[in-house]
């Protein structure tokens, strides 16, 4: 009888420990799961705003006035434009 009580207090704690082992797992696991989830939420407003800012940089009032601070661009007078046609008649 002895015997048998050792080898299911035996049996006991292992299925105790493992219990305990997997519960801490589990705990990890979800610890993880919901730091990766909050990531994720934070790229996404960051996609959003990078998406936002790419839409304003790609607006035609943007482009014009970057031309025409930054590298001095101007609209040419309409007499100083040339149409060329691409065929080999005039």
């Amino acid at each position: 009888m002895n015997k048998l009580n050792s080898v299911l207090l035996a049996m006991a704690v292992f299925s105790a420990w493992s219990v305990v082992t997997s519960t801490h797992v589990s705990r990890k696991l979800y610890s993880d799961l919901q730091k990766e989830t909050k990531s994720a939420q934070q790229l996404e407003v960051e996609f959003g705003q990078l998406q936002l800012e790419q839409s304003t940089w790609g607006a035609h009032a943007v482009i014009e006035k970057a031309a025409s601070t930054r590298l001095g661009m101007h609209t040419p007078d309409p007499r100083q434009i040339q149409v060329i046609s691409s065929g080999g008649g005039v």
